[in-house]
Formats: structure tokens, sequence, C-alpha cells
């Protein structure tokens, strides 16, 4: 009985040895440089808002955060990166809103989202801009739509491939209007951005940043969010100007691998609130065009849940297969 005592009581003081150890461990985090990694490559909003981030992180919590770009097959190689690293803290992906729709348009996708990522924090929270060509004879969203159904299969648009934000926008845009459209796909938003101006292509959903970037050069109709944008109040929302209902938000987010100790989380956290609500992230976020959101970890878990329910939906009613 004596010896199942001292067993015991050794077993109880090495559960609590190794809780005071990791403790000690989150309190000291970061220890060494963290990377955070970017599915996509260099430019565009979510370079931009990883490398605005990393900055102030390295400030307030005196590590560097190193941002890793590491593009390709629609983002799933850094994806599946980060969530076959080890849950330490120290590789985090900058994560965007079309990972909810992932696996409805790529069959070799390998990652489950909601089991193998951590929430962090929601960063950004943005509309796209539906983008036309200057010379098409059209001042509203409804006058495109009554163009595009006048010309079946002849009307085009860009996207950076299937699962992204400006593939799914123009997805629920043709299916919502009834146009049938033709799809050409772009490896990077300038180009895409190019062939509206020159004509190349009709139409395209564009990250606001990009469409405030090439305002003299195309005709921004609206944004595919319910609501205006602070730094776009003159744009009406498609769903105002000609298709209830229509809704398709972009927003960016940090994560990591499965398995992330609480305290770690709740460092990260806490500092990108901080970050996020400093007045020169903020302004430089705005000017962007980009709404800076900070979030729960839970908060930012049901907003995955949510969209994930939602992009199925969209699939499901556009006739949309993984391949």
């Amino acid at each position: 009985m004596r010896n199942i005592k001292v067993v015991a009581s050794i077993a109880v003081l090495l559960v609590e040895f190794l809780a005071l150890h990791a403790a000690i461990a989150a309190d000291a985090y970061p220890v060494k440089p963290v990377r955070i990694i970017v599915a996509t490559g260099p430019g565009g909003v979510d370079d931009f808002t990883a490398r605005q981030v990393a900055f102030k992180l390295s400030e307030f919590l005196g590590q560097q955060f190193i941002v890793e770009n590491r593009p390709g097959a629609g983002g799933m190689i850094g994806q599946t990166f980060v969530a076959k690293s080890p849950p330490d803290g120290y590789t985090l992906l900058l994560a965007g809103g079309s990972m909810a729709g992932a696996h409805y348009v790529n069959a070799n996708i390998t990652y489950d989202l909601l089991r193998d990522f951590t929430p962090v924090s929601l960063l950004t929270n943005f509309p796209f801009v539906l983008v036309v060509n200057p010379a098409l004879p059209v001042r509203s969203v409804k006058e495109f739509i009554e163009l595009a159904r006048s010309r079946p299969g002849k009307i085009t648009f860009g996207t950076l491939g299937a699962g992204q934000i400006p593939y799914w926008g123009a997805v629920l845009f043709n299916a919502m209007a009834g146009i049938d459209a033709l799809e050409i796909q772009y490896k990077n938003q300038a180009d895409a951005v190019t062939d509206v101006i020159t004509g190349r292509i009709d139409f395209y959903i564009a990250p606001p940043v990009v469409a405030i970037g090439s305002k003299d050069k195309l005709r921004m109709l609206a944004v595919t969010t319910r609501v205006r944008s602070e730094m776009l109040p003159d744009v009406p929302t498609i769903a105002e100007t000609a298709l209830p209902g229509y809704d398709m938000p972009a927003w960016v987010s940090i994560m990591g691998p499965a398995g992330m100790s609480a305290e770690v989380v709740q460092i990260l956290n806490k500092a990108i609130a901080r970050s996020l609500a400093s007045t020169d992230l903020h302004q430089r976020f705005l000017k962007a065009g980009l709404v800076p959101t900070a979030s729960s970890p839970e908060e930012l878990r049901k907003r995955y849940e949510d969209w994930m329910v939602i992009f199925g939906k969209i699939a499901s009613d556009a006739g949309v297969k993984p391949h």
C-alpha cells in the first residue's frame, strides 16, 4: 500500500512539474524567430497583410516574425506545410477565407481545415470589387447583367484558379445573375487587372487595394459585401443594385498547426489585437481598403465553420465539382 502511495505521489509531482514547465515555456514565448507562411507569392493582399502584422508582432513580442512565401497548388503547398509543422507556435499560417471552400473545388486537398489547424485570430475583413472594362457600355451592375445575358458564352471573367475569392465571387455572381460566362485563369492579380483594362477580359472580382490602385483605368461597378466599404463609400454593393442576398466578403487570419497550447495562442491573440489597434497599422490597412478586425480563436473557428456551409451551398447550386 505504501508503495502505491509513493508511486501516486510521484505521478502527481510529475504532472505538476510538466504543467509548470509548460507554463514557463508559454510565458517565455517566443524565444526564437517565428515564421508566418504565406501560401501565395510576394505582393497582393495576403503578402501585404502578413508583412504589416509581422512587423508589429516583432515589435511587441521582442522576436523576429519572418514572412515566408510558399506559393503553389492554389495555396495548398503552404497550407499543408503548416498543417504538418510542430505545434509549438513557431510556424504560423496567413490563412484566407477561401480555405473554407477549398475542398469543394480541389480533390487533392490533404488537410482537414477544422481538424488540422489551430485558430488564433482574424486580422482583416474586407470586400472585393466587381470591375469591368471601361469600354463596355455599362454603368451599373444591372446594366452589366443585361449585357451579359444578351451575349451568352461570350462574356469573359478572370480568376486565380478554382477556390480563390475572385473565383467564388464570380461563380456566385454568374449563378445569381443567370449569366453564361467564360472563365480565364491567371497566375496573379496584376495580369488579370491588366487584361480588364486592355479589354482582353470583361470583368474581374478584384481585391480593394488593386481596384483602388487602377481606378482611373477601369470601372468599379460594386463591392461584394452586404454593406458598402468605408474606403469606397460611393461604390454600391452588388446586393443593393441588382442581386439581393449576394454576399462574398474576404478575410485574412492567423492559424497554426493543430495542437498548439492555449497559452501560446493567447499570447499571440493578445499581441495581434494590440497590433491591429495601433494607429500606424490601422491607417495602413484602411488605405489599402482593409478593415482591421481582431477576434477570439473561438470566433475565428465559428467563421470558418459557417463559411464551409455557405461555400458548400454555392458549389452545389452552381454545379461546382472538385477536380
